[in-house]
């Protein structure tokens, strides 16, 4: 059953034709749709209110008639587990979730064991014969609702929550959680009451400060929404034959081909992402029990081959059973990104191909991965943690986020470190130099963030706590302020600055850019145009990593020609597995032949199309991220043709703007033709030729460009990017 307006969706029911799901379900649901409808694996029952809704809710409240179809749908969702949602003989409570279209892991609220009450309680614990499950789920709700729903300081809560483990003790840490929650609403006794507070709260979460830095971050479109998932509860605190957990089908930090994630026995799925406990990896769930492991690691690979790609998945084991609570392709570390489509595409029984392997790697990536530096030989660690997001980075040692990001915005490298992240605390990761946690293991929430934007992070740091003024390892004591040096490649942090430049040798990347080639990207010409040796460089430059292959094809040059300018300027070159780069008197070489460039045309007339470049910018960027989110990745998707047409527009725009800075920089010139056959490419059904990296693509050339017009108008590209980020 759909509600009238189409605002409420059961997991497997399906969506009218071109709807993209994820759009509206969210990302969560979309998952457990695939999952249930598709797949036809283990995921407990529930339904979605619409990322539609939650835009309602935003602009003009509690949509009126959602309780008359609430109830329609909890009273269908009795019918399909047998439990009744409020119902004191077979009760049914719900986890409400958030769910955005794209994955903003952590930024938004959740609620579990929604429905509780004294009654319910008691009928727990005779139904599992367990008073203290019973009890437990019964705070842990409680506790809940008082910090995410009305608010109350986490702290002031924290501290009122400890209890000695058995039941009378459990039961009266939670009425002191409900006596404090009276100063801030009060815990509704009503389960209808209590998720209609919690749906609130997931929709009114969309807005919440941490989200909106995240977004910020991300590039992330502020009127998405987020959708409110309900769905059955399955209790991985229920006995010793039940857990919870996370996993990725492959390392998230390195890209090895081997599952990796977090597990905690007897514990709800909080317990794991949040980084509040001492988590263990998948063995355990082996140990514990060995049937269920092995049931997953199917799942696993059976939802790798329908995405095609590497899974993150939450899951709860209940009573020896099995469910599947989310699933999306997993965010992944720039070195794991490159190391996994490679691999995928190697394997000849997988579902990629090498093109599609090679439209995969981003620029961010490839910048990324240049960055990503090492450890000073010779350099002694101090203390040794979980390698959660791959990377080098040094910073003063800093406890507090509100300070690290005052630090990081006046252009001090810190690092934070924690007992565990939370999203509250994302802001201050955003301006971190490296992550440090003393909980959590390499799926929290803090692991999560930080590989998706490339922050080194340890997690899980061995015998640390942290002490007035400082972080204890063992006997030696780091005061906050004092330089330290985060490896998370290897887990390891060490005191002063140990880092040591130089990017790491990747033959994979090496192998995608054949690919790329291979698929046509490189453009050869037989015959070219004649190029001097500044123009071949400047390729070089801006490409950071390239063959002379791929620099011909970009300046419309013959290969040899390029070939013969490279060779003869060997000395500002350096060969590497990944290409040809320039070195640091290169760089200054090209650097001074910009120099003259500049003095040599008239700059100030370029100023009019740099000022028309900016809004273009942004609608360009706008129009990619839109592309990227919405999953548009061929003729055959339903919004292509209103992409084709933007991009269509924004080029008709474009094209005098850059026909006039090659009026005034001849170098310039060529862009035009390199836009226009980027653009025609992607008409043709070559959805990668929008924003390849690998490729010649729209995005590449784009970006090249304002690279350009910010150097021959004397601009700083730092001042640019801040600009760009307001």
């Amino acid at each position: 059953m759909t509600g009238a307006a189409g605002r409420l969706f059961g997991f497997a029911e399906p969506l009218a034709a071109g709807v993209e799901p994820a759009a509206l379900l969210g990302g969560k649901a979309a998952g457990l749709a695939v999952m249930a409808r598709d797949l036809g694996l283990p995921v407990p029952p529930g339904f979605v209110a619409t990322t539609t809704v939650c835009r309602e809710y935003l602009a003009d409240g509690w949509p009126a008639g959602l309780d008359d179809e609430l109830r329609g749908r909890l009273a269908w969702l009795g019918e399909q587990t047998g439990r009744g949602f409020g119902s004191t003989d077979n009760p049914l409570l719900v986890s409400v979730r958030s769910g955005a279209p794209v994955s903003m892991p952590g930024m938004m609220d959740t609620l579990l064991n929604v429905g509780m009450t004294p009654a319910i309680r008691e009928r727990l614990a005779d139904q599992s014969g367990d008073a203290e499950f019973a009890a437990d789920t019964w705070l842990r709700f409680n506790r809940m609702y008082a910090e995410i729903v009305l608010n109350a300081p986490r702290d002031e809560i924290a501290g009122i929550a400890i209890h000695d483990g058995t039941a009378r003790g459990i039961l009266a840490t939670a009425e002191r959680v409900r006596a404090a929650a009276r100063a801030f609403g009060g815990i509704p006794d009503d389960p209808f009451e209590q998720l209609k507070g919690a749906i609130s709260t997931v929709f009114a979460s969309w807005e919440c400060d941490r989200a909106r830095t995240f977004r910020a971050k991300e590039g992330i479109a502020a009127g998405l929404g987020t959708a409110a998932t309900v769905q059955a509860m399955v209790f991985g605190n229920l006995d010793d034959r039940s857990g919870t957990g996370v996993a990725f089908t492959r390392d998230p930090s390195s890209g090895a081909r081997k599952p990796t994630g977090d597990y905690l026995a007897r514990a709800q799925g909080e317990d794991v992402v949040a980084g509040t406990h001492r988590v263990h990896g998948l063995e355990a769930l082996q140990r514990q029990l060995p049937e269920v492991a092995q049931e997953l690691l199917g799942v696993m690979e059976r939802l790798e081959r329908h995405y095609r790609d590497m899974c993150d998945i939450e899951f709860t084991v209940s009573a020896g059973k099995l469910y599947l609570l989310q699933t999306r392709v997993g965010r992944r570390s720039p070195l794991a990104a490159v190391r996994i489509a490679v691999d995928m595409a190697e394997d000849t029984g997988f579902p990629l191909s090498r093109a599609e392997a090679a439209g995969r790697v981003s620029d961010d990536t490839i910048a990324e991965l240049a960055r990503l530096g090492h450890i000073r030989p010779g350099a002694e660690a101090i203390g040794e943690g979980l390698a959660a997001s791959p990377g080098v980075g040094a910073g003063a040692l800093c406890f507090d986020a509100s300070r690290a990001a005052e630090l990081g915005a006046a252009g001090v490298a810190v690092v934070l470190a924690r007992p565990e992240t939370s999203p509250s605390d994302v802001h201050g990761m955003a301006a971190a130099a490296a992550l440090v946690t003393t909980l959590g293991g390499i799926m929290s929430h803090a692991a999560v963030v930080a590989r998706g934007w490339a922050i080194p992070a340890v997690c899980s740091l061995e015998d640390a706590k942290f002490e007035m003024g400082g972080l204890r390892i063992g006997s030696v004591f780091i005061a906050e302020g004092e330089t330290v040096t985060v490896d998370g490649a290897s887990g390891r942090l060490f005191l002063g600055d140990q880092r040591e430049e130089g990017a790491q040798d990747l033959p994979e990347l090496l192998k995608l850019r054949e690919w790329a080639s291979e698929a046509g990207d490189a453009e050869r010409t037989a015959a070219g145009r004649c190029v001097s040796p500044f123009e071949v460089l400047r390729v070089m430059q801006l490409k950071g990593l390239c063959t002379a292959e791929r620099a011909a094809g970009v300046l419309r040059a013959d290969v040899a020609d390029v070939a013969a300018t490279l060779t003869g300027h060997e000395h500002l070159l350096k060969t590497t597995a990944r290409g040809i780069a320039l070195t640091a008197d290169g760089r200054a070489w090209v650097e001074d032949r910009l120099s003259e460039e500049r003095a040599a045309i008239d700059s100030e007339a370029l100023e009019p199309c740099f000022g028309e470049f900016l809004p273009l910018n942004r609608r360009f960027k706008e129009l990619v991220t839109g592309a990227q989110q919405g999953g548009i990745t061929g003729a055959d998707h339903a919004d292509w043709p209103g992409l084709l047409a933007s991009m269509r527009a924004l080029h008709a725009s474009f094209a005098p703007v850059v026909d006039a800075a090659g009026n005034v920089a001849v170098r310039l010139a060529n862009y035009r033709t390199r836009f226009e056959t980027a653009l025609a490419a992607f008409a043709a059904g070559d959805h990668s030729m929008l924003a390849s990296p690998l490729k010649d693509s729209y995005h590449t050339v784009w970006f090249e460009f304002h690279e350009e017009l910010i150097a021959l108008t004397g601009r700083d590209r730092a001042i640019e990017e801040a600009s760009e980020a307001q």
